[in-house]
């Protein structure tokens, strides 16, 4: 491993970062342009969050959905990972990204792109709770592409970037149905792609922002806390991470469903 503190993951996220390195390492333009390689961290926040859905939500028709289609306030948006309310629509949206290279150049394009996201959904629904996760890795290392070329080698301002999405984070408690253009949580990972095992490098993130907590260990509990504060009166569709019973092992909907008989 190299130099600095790698954070304690939980074997549901190492599984999921492992599996996220053999798709880089395999072919990396195809991981990142068929978003296999992204799709593995969409498909662990779903996970999480199906797992805090309590019976009565699963029950009354309440889903994760990875790529749903939902409706910004000029466009439609593919949001990664959603929960939706059958009748009452997106209780909780998640946008999520990856840049493995060309970093430096693209990052502030995507910045954009992210705040004026938030814009369009929160205008739409102002009180849906609504998180981003953005992993960078810990460095870039070159690959050659299928056209021969070779891209170049990194090594991320990540204390900068962890300031920049720090600053689109925390959107208030009281003014939140008229603040647009801020998430309610955010999560930016850190990830040593080349340390064995897989390694996430948090401690670069809290030196540069030790007032947020943006870890990804962190993220899902954050946003349901969120939804609780917002929805006071609304306690039976996440189990809440102060509970005795959060988190949970996976248990199957059908599971679920036999508690509530």
């Amino acid at each position: 491993m190299s130099d600095g503190s790698y954070a304690t993951l939980t074997p549901k996220l190492q599984e999921t970062l492992s599996e996220m390195r053999t798709l880089f390492v395999s072919d990396p333009e195809h991981a990142v342009r068929s978003q296999s390689f992204i799709k593995r961290f969409h498909g662990h926040i779903a996970s999480e969050l199906r797992t805090s859905l309590t019976p009565a939500a699963i029950k009354a028709g309440v889903k994760v959905v990875e790529e749903a289609k939902i409706f910004g306030s000029y466009k439609s948006k593919d949001v990664d990972v959603a929960v939706i309310h059958p009748t009452n629509g997106p209780l909780m949206m998640v946008g999520v990204r990856s840049q493995m290279s060309s970093v430096g150049k693209n990052v502030l394009t995507y910045y954009q792109d992210i705040v004026g996201e938030a814009i369009s959904l929160q205008e739409r629904f102002p009180m849906t709770t609504v998180g981003y996760a953005y992993i960078h890795p810990l460095k870039v290392v070159p690959w050659t592409t299928k056209k021969g070329t070779e891209t170049k080698a990194e090594n991320p301002n990540h204390a900068r970037f962890a300031r920049m999405y720090a600053s689109i984070s925390g959107r208030d408690d009281r003014l939140y149905k008229h603040q647009t253009g801020t998430y309610d949580q955010f999560s930016y990972s850190v990830v040593d792609f080349h340390s064995d095992p897989v390694g996430l490098r948090d401690d670069i993130v809290s030196a540069a922002v030790p007032e947020v907590d943006m870890s990804i260990a962190t993220f899902v509990p954050r946003l349901i806390s969120t939804f609780h504060v917002r929805n006071i009166w609304m306690d039976d569709i996440f189990i809440s991470p102060d509970s005795g019973e959060y988190p949970l092992e996976d248990v199957d909907v059908a599971t679920k469903l036999d508690s509530l008989q």
